[in-house]
Order: C-alpha cells, then sequence, then structure tokens
C-alpha cells in the first residue's frame, strides 16, 4: 500500500503552472502578438501607397493628354493654368512657354519662291499636380504647339 500512496501524491503534486512559466508563455505570446500586428500593418500601409501611385499613374496620362489638347487649341502665349478632377484625383496644371520660334523657309516648287514660314511653334514646360486626399504628386513634363 504504500507504493500506491506515493503515486498518488506524486500526480497530486503536478497541478498547475508555476508564476514563471506563466509569465514566460505570457511573454512569447506578447512578441507573437507584436510581431504579426506589425507586419500586418507594414501591409496595409504598402498597400495604401500602391494603390495612390496606381491612380496617380493612370490618371496622369489621361490628362497630360487634355492638357495637351487645351494647350494646342488655345492661342495664348503667355502662362496658361487649369484645374479639374479625374475619378478621385484633383489636378491643377500650369503650362509656361519657354521657347518659341517660327517655321523655317520653304521652297514652292510649284512656283520656284521661298515661301516664309507662317507657322509658330512653342515648346511649353508643364507642372501637373495630382492629389488624392493628403498625398499630392507633381509632374513635369515639355510640350510642343504650333
Amino acid at each position: 500500500m504504500t507504493h500506491r500512496f506515493k503515486y498518488i501524491t506524486s500526480i497530486s503534486r503536478n497541478r498547475g503552472f508555476t508564476l514563471i512559466e506563466v509569465l514566460l508563455a505570457s511573454f512569447i505570446m506578447f512578441l507573437v502578438i507584436a510581431t504579426v500586428t506589425m507586419v500586418y500593418r507594414g501591409a496595409i500601409l504598402s498597400s495604401g501607397k500602391a494603390e495612390r501611385t496606381l491612380l496617380f499613374s493612370s490618371n496622369a496620362e489621361s490628362i497630360s493628354e487634355q492638357i495637351r489638347i487645351q494647350i494646342q487649341s488655345s492661342n495664348e502665349q503667355a502662362e496658361i493654368q487649369g484645374q479639374g478632377s479625374m475619378g478621385k484625383v484633383n489636378y491643377s496644371w500650369s503650362a509656361t512657354p519657354i521657347k518659341v520660334a517660327k517655321a523655317p523657309d520653304q521652297f514652292n516648287l510649284g512656283t520656284g519662291e521661298v515661301d516664309s514660314g507662317k507657322t509658330v511653334f512653342r515648346l511649353w514646360n508643364i507642372t501637373l499636380t495630382l492629389t488624392l486626399g493628403q498625398a499630392t504628386r507633381t509632374y513635369q513634363f515639355s510640350e510642343v504647339s504650333w
């Protein structure tokens, strides 16, 4: 019977965890949760940034085409400005002429005379600013009009 008594007492001593074991397990769990949270937060921020970049890039080409049409249809010789919105993106732009030149003289084969060029070419420096919420992106490009 003594042997049976020792077996029962050894089982009754291992009922739960010690305070050190609970604290160590809690610390490890906290580290895992903190790491997962940081990785998730980084993924969310990267996803938002990629979405904004995609919206800016996809709209910049369409907006620059509209600007090109406005510049070529305008007879302005000084700075031209405009603004608008496309989808969620708001934009403003300004175009400044940086060089003005006449077309070169051309030889007319029919008359045998030199015709002076009447067409005037303008090289414009265009600054386009796109805004989506708090994010802003600025593009610069050149355009020729006549």
